[in-house]
């Protein structure tokens, strides 16, 4: 027996008894099994009885596991209540698609999301949320014992979407090999949308085919009681499963692990958790882990986005790019490739490279995960190619896919465009602060410049998806500097944070994408005026400080009955700097400003 490590404990007891605080408390972790060279998405939770955040260390006892603690990442929460009859226990009414229902208590679940993985879908649901779209609105509307619980439909019938798609975004840590896993639904590759399914158990078969971007963290109660809800014949609930909340909320006390097992089976290892509440009180659980052999691969491919960088070139010239592919069981990976429409104005060529190319586990590799592809235009072409590129573990892929045959074998697409005859647009985007319920024009979204100066804004249109389902175009405008500027008019009806992209493309068919990000407020912002020293004697210098972004101008006086409009200070935590020049003359002039 250690008598010091006892005597220690007994100190460490003494001190949480004696200050009446306790130390943190690790929900027990299940030992984990995961199939060799891939990965496992593992929930930790805990409770702060000192009310504090909690910090984690995670270790592993062997090389043959690695792990990754997800950290700063945001939580997600879905309240659900079932429809009732008005004698049911606990039954109450509660609004439902413009009317009320009567319903009874479900319950929450919170899940943690994964913008390392699929930044795109968190953004289009954080926009979504903000904007109430789920409230009340949908249900889960497909309930499939022992395999997923699916929802978001406005329509809830399974039908309905938003009024854009998006792509699949796929990652090799992110697999469908652990419980309540939170992904898109979608009716075919790049086709994400707003509705979405939770897992029940392992569903290796989804592998790649669907978008995870999220992993349930509390709640697993509600996720069993939903998956085990009487459903007609089209696995429609009998009663309605509401989704009367969907919110973004504080969780300070639980995180989530991704373990990585090595591509060998048999191996076994302690991973340690400690929680720290930062002040004195730590807490550990420790769980093994267990790789076995992968007998459920779905053989599926994916294409890695953002490999194909080189999309815009002038006339006559070649233009070369490489597309990376995996597929974790290290299968010969064969590419297809076709052109979207007739055209004589290319010629395509490519090359499977004979560099290997290392997933991003451990030492699986795949010596065709490579395609260089050539395109090079015809004599004094301008326009546009695009094509479809296809992956596939089968060599004979296009023989399936030319016949018709329904469903193809497993494969992974992506269209690309390729421009000649312009130059690429590069910018930069705003963010902005605005009034919930009231109406704005003139917001500037974004700056772009396709390097031609004097280039006429005409040759451009914009398009600006405002994150609460809702697309307009833009208004672009050349600067005094020669940049374009894209301006947007909008009204937003709930408070909180959207995600904006800002679409730009020529005439000639460059494009380019820019994030921006619009904060809607419920009150104006408060402004702070400070004074410098003189700088000269004629006149005083003045900072405005905004505390946020501002869209349109901003309405200055330096009296009580006029205003001077100033306009283009949009932006972050931006202070206006004006000098004025007859403050000497004036030792009792009034200073207040107006943001819109």
């Amino acid at each position: 027996m250690n008598c010091r490590a006892s005597f220690t404990g007994l100190l460490v007891y003494a001190f949480f008894a004696l200050t009446g605080l306790a130390a943190p408390v690790i929900d027990p972790i299940p030992n984990a099994t995961i199939p060799a060279g891939k990965s496992l998405t593992l929930p930790i939770t805990a409770t702060s009885s000192s009310g504090r955040p909690l910090s984690y260390t995670i270790t592993s006892s062997t090389n043959s596991f690695a792990v990754v603690m997800h950290t700063n990442n945001p939580y997600w929460q879905l309240t659900v209540a079932q429809a009732a009859t008005n004698t049911a226990p606990g039954a109450y009414q509660t609004p439902y698609r413009g009317g009320t229902v009567t319903v009874t208590n479900v319950g929450t679940m919170t899940f943690m999301l994964f913008p390392e993985y699929a930044p795109h879908a968190v953004n289009v649901f954080q926009g979504l949320t903000t904007s109430g779209f789920y409230n009340s609105n949908t249900i889960f509307h497909r309930v499939v014992s022992n395999f997923v619980i699916q929802g978001g439909d406005p329509k809830t019938n399974g039908t309905g979407g938003l009024i854009f798609n998006y792509d699949d975004e796929f990652n090799p840590q992110a697999l469908f090999t652990g419980n309540g896993q939170l992904a898109l639904a979608n009716s075919g590759k790049d086709s994400g949308n707003c509705q979405f399914f939770v897992t029940v158990g392992p569903q290796r078969e989804l592998d790649f085919s669907y978008t995870v971007f999220g992993q349930l963290v509390r709640g697993f109660g509600v996720l069993t009681n939903i998956s085990k809800t009487l459903v007609d014949t089209n696995s429609r609930p009998l009663a309605d499963e509401i989704i009367q909340l969907a919110s973004y909320v504080t969780n300070t006390t639980d995180t989530v692990l991704t373990l990585t097992a090595t591509n060998i089976a048999g191996k076994t290892g302690k991973i340690t958790v400690i929680a720290d509440d930062g002040t004195g009180g730590r807490a550990t659980n420790t769980f093994s882990a267990t790789s076995v052999t992968d007998t459920n691969s779905n053989y599926n491919a994916f294409l890695f986005p953002n490999t194909v960088t080189n999309l815009v070139a002038p006339k006559n010239t070649t233009l070369t790019n490489f597309l990376n592919a995996l597929e974790l069981d290290g299968d010969p990976l064969y590419w297809f490739y076709f052109y979207i429409s007739p055209t004589n104005n290319y010629n395509l060529s490519g090359n499977v490279s004979n560099r290997v190319f290392r997933t991003l586990t451990y030492n699986q590799t795949n010596s065709d995960g490579q395609l260089q592809i050539f395109v090079q235009p015809a004599n004094n072409f301008s326009g546009v190619v695009s094509f479809y590129f296809d992956v596939s573990y089968l060599y004979d892929w296009n023989y399936y896919y030319i016949t018709g045959v329904s469903p193809l074998p497993a494969y992974d697409e992506q269209v690309y465009t390729f421009v000649f005859g312009d130059t690429p647009i590069g910018g930069q985007t705003n963010s902005i602060t605005v009034l919930v319920a009231a109406p704005f024009t003139n917001a500037l979204m974004a700056t772009f410049t396709n390097g031609v100066p004097g280039s006429a804004a005409t040759n451009f249109t914009a398009t600006i998806n405002w994150g609460d389902n809702t697309i307009t175009s833009g208004t672009i405008t050349t600067n005094a500097s020669g940049q374009k500027n894209v301006w947007g008019a909008h009204k937003y009806l709930y408070p909180g944070t959207y995600p904006v992209y800002v679409s730009v493309q020529s005439t000639i068919g460059a494009s380019a994408n820019f994030l921006s990000y619009v904060n809607a407020i419920t009150s104006r912002p408060k402004l702070t005026l400070t004074a410098a020293p003189p700088l000269n004697a004629s006149g005083f210098t003045f900072n405005l400080q905004l505390p946020g972004a501002v869209n349109g101008s901003i309405q200055f006086s330096t009296n009580l009955t006029s205003w001077l409009t100033l306009t283009n200070f949009i932006g972050t935590n931006t202070t206006l700097t004006f000098h004025d020049q007859a403050a000497t003359n004036s030792p009792h002039r009034y200073y207040r400003a107006l943001v819109p």
